[in-house]
């Protein structure tokens, strides 16, 4: 089979989104005949990726079946006309593509939280046969309408109507996050939902065993889903506590967080700019707890964060203020603290409970490597998708 992945983030940028689909290319090609439609790597920033660090992965450096968009406009802009100029420009291109070679392939397979993509991909005349996968990774227009610098309530109900017309539009649909179902059940109803999470391949699963030095981390996007003060409020409570916080962030807030740990002189709170996604799971592997924050907010609580997964996967314990299905996973399974809305004062004193006992800390990073075997692997999820994609009996 034929299948064209159409993202906007992929290899070699850093993030859960880019890794994702990089990981979807690598599996699905075992198998099928997979080519991937993509901009130059320019997330957060282009210039990093001039380094030879990134481009670390030698299958698809070499490969023919990675499709570059050359695009005029900056997506890293500050100015927003300039950032919505850039998505327009890249949902052209993107139509212009699938109207002339969507014929070519079994399935379009396009995913979120560019809405434009898989507006610009279905929102026209489809060829026979050819199946339209929409993966959705993110709540859209809901998740951008919670944050507070974004107000678009004149044209959320057109914006809404459009989401909905999208579900229409797909063949199918996967998510990354279980908790999505109910809400798109409630969208558009007898549509094929399959849940298929960030995971992690074989090769990248490693353990560590515990530092004796007591150390927290939180690693990713310090932006505008993030809850920016509550870090600052857990920077506060760790110092106190004389814990050990390293941040490896990047994103809108992340240089304005490094200077307010600078203004503050903290001394057992340190920040690092971004690094490669195995520099970040070699530091995650040598932690204690991994830290994962969101607004909050009902739209970002129910999400389930690849920093959350990242954890897991490092068998490292996690705790979160999020609730939803993340919250469910990690008490049900017992690999850390989870509660939706939980204060920093909840946050610290779950940290602190688990810093007081080694014994607590060894089931839960015993817990979190089960768990990673049983739900998050890519060898073993991958599967799912293909007989999901391809109407084969496939388990939810």
């Amino acid at each position: 089979m034929k299948i064209l992945l159409i993202t906007q983030n992929f290899y070699p940028e850093i993030g859960s989104g880019a890794n994702r689909l990089k990981n979807l290319y690598i599996q699905l090609s075992k198998n099928h005949d997979v080519e991937v439609l993509t901009t130059a790597p320019s997330y957060p920033n282009a210039k990093m990726y001039e380094e030879d660090k990134y481009w670390s992965t030698e299958q698809i450096n070499d490969s023919k079946d990675i499709m570059r968009l050359k695009m005029r406009m900056d997506k890293q802009s500050k100015s927003m006309v300039s950032r919505l100029l850039y998505y327009f420009e890249l949902a052209f291109k993107v139509r212009v593509y699938v109207k002339k070679y969507q014929h070519l392939y079994d399935a379009v397979y396009v995913t979120t939280p560019n809405i434009f993509l898989p507006w610009a991909a279905f929102f026209q005349k489809r060829k026979k046969g050819v199946k339209r996968i929409l993966e959705v990774r993110d709540l859209w227009p809901d998740s951008v309408r919670d944050v507070e610098k974004m107000n678009i309530d004149l044209f959320f109900p057109v914006l809404k109507f459009m989401e909905k017309m999208l579900y229409k539009q797909s063949d199918k649909i996967v998510i990354n996050n279980e908790g999505f179902r109910k809400y798109i059940n409630r969208m558009i109803r007898n549509k094929p939902v399959l849940f298929l999470p960030n995971a992690f391949t074989e090769k990248e699963t490693r353990f560590e065993a515990a530092p004796e030095e007591f150390r927290v981390i939180y690693t990713g996007n310090i932006g505008f889903a993030q809850s920016y003060e509550k870090l600052q409020e857990m920077a506060h409570k760790l110092e106190d506590s004389k814990i050990n916080f390293k941040i490896i962030g990047y994103g809108m807030n992340a240089h304005l967080f490094q200077s307010y740990i600078e203004y503050n002189d903290f001394e057992y709170v340190t920040f690092e700019e971004e690094k490669t996604r195995e520099e970040c799971l070699a530091e995650i592997r040598n932690s204690n707890i991994q830290l994962s924050i969101l607004k909050d907010s009902e739209v970002f609580l129910n999400v389930l964060p690849g920093k959350v997964i990242d954890g897991i996967a490092s068998g490292v314990p996690v705790v979160t203020n999020l609730g939803g299905y993340t919250s469910e996973l990690i008490n049900e399974y017992d690999v850390g603290y989870a509660k939706e809305k939980a204060t920093a004062d909840e946050l610290a004193e779950a940290i602190l409970k688990i810093k007081s006992s080694s014994e607590l800390e060894t089931t839960l990073r015993n817990n979190a490597k089960q768990l990673l075997k049983s739900h998050f692997l890519w060898e073993e999820n991958i599967g799912k998708l293909e007989s999901f994609i391809f109407d084969k009996e496939f388990k939810r």
